[in-house]
């Protein structure tokens, strides 16, 4: 028995050992972060703010590539096929749970990751066109009401955060409005503010130069409470539409397999980036918080948001044909 133990002991002792050496040799060479997008996004920017700071503490090049395509799903998958090594991660948003299950003919799921940590989240607002005369919610639903299937709204593509958003939407205030998807945020705001399509769940921070212009005016946020970038937009709950608090995400993801020690390094870096003011700073400019979680945390947090969107994929009847 007690020679059992001390065989025990000592794997016990030469696997810390080897976890210890694995984190002091880590990184022995650069690290990439996929970006699932075309450079000059939200993701993007933020994943280049972060990749700076983040090898420095590495004492290692962060390499930022892109690889767009398909919604995100094409970068994303890419990294599920990774090696689970510690040297290719991918800096997702919501999409990473929400495209499976809108589509489930795609390669990878939320399952195939393992977390590394949470950075950011981001609120919605509803932007509107001017052309409409809809100055409040209340108005934009009863022009839908009077219009029925003849407004439209649009998003950054098919079962992407805001075309689920203007989805639930239409449910929740019983409307009829057409989805047109763009290929991103940039093209459908140009869109919206030329009055080609009529509404948007949007990022509040690209809004400002349309809002300055008047070519684009903000009907609600979908947040619990008034947000500091548009203190003067009430809530939906305000006028009516309750439990739309829909904010999304921003994390950090590693192919199944990552050895938790080099995850929770990781994860320890960019938290420490995350405390920097310039990049606190930076993030909230760009109509984002930081809203830190730690590898553990992190996992609970993805559980718990993917039963939510699926949730939201039942309250707002989506289809995948839409």
């Amino acid at each position: 028995m007690m020679k059992k133990m001390t065989w025990i002991a000592g794997l016990l002792s030469l696997c810390a050992l080897s976890t210890a050496y694995a984190n002091a040799d880590y990184p022995s060479r650069p690290v990439s972060i996929v970006v699932a997008y075309p450079p000059g996004g939200g993701i993007d920017t933020l994943a280049r703010l972060v990749s700076i700071e983040l090898g420095k503490r590495l004492d290692q090049s962060v390499v930022v590539q892109n690889k767009p395509g398909a919604a995100g799903s094409i970068g994303t998958a890419a990294v599920a096929r990774a090696a689970p090594d510690g040297y290719t991660f991918v800096l997702s948003g919501a999409n990473a749970i929400l495209s499976p299950l809108v589509d489930p003919n795609l390669s990878f799921r939320i399952q195939d990751f393992e977390p590394v940590a949470r950075l950011t989240e981001t609120p919605y607002a509803l932007a509107v066109s001017p052309g409409l005369k809809a100055d409040t919610l209340k108005d934009l639903i009863a022009l839908s009401k009077e219009k029925p299937g003849q407004l439209n709204f649009a998003s950054t593509g098919l079962g992407s955060v805001q075309h689920l958003l203007g989805e639930l939407f239409k449910q929740r205030a019983q409307i009829d409005w057409l989805h047109v998807p763009y290929q991103g945020g940039g093209p459908a705001l140009r869109e919206l503010a030329a009055g080609r399509v009529h509404v948007m769940f949007s990022n509040p921070i690209p809004l400002a130069p349309y809002l300055k212009e008047g070519t684009i005016q903000v009907a609600g946020v979908a947040t619990d409470d008034r947000i500091s970038l548009l203190p003067d937009v009430p809530t939906m709950e305000e006028q009516g539409i309750d439990d739309f608090d829909v904010k999304t995400w921003v994390g950090l993801l590693a192919p199944a397999g990552t050895p938790e020690a080099i995850r929770k390094r990781i994860s320890d870096e960019v938290q420490h980036v995350l405390a920097l003011p310039e990049i606190r700073e930076a993030i909230e400019q760009q109509g984002s918080i930081v809203s830190f979680l730690p590898v553990g945390k992190f996992a609970e947090f993805l559980e718990k948001d993917e039963a939510r969107w699926i949730r939201i994929l039942e309250q707002s009847k989506f289809s995948s044909a839409m």
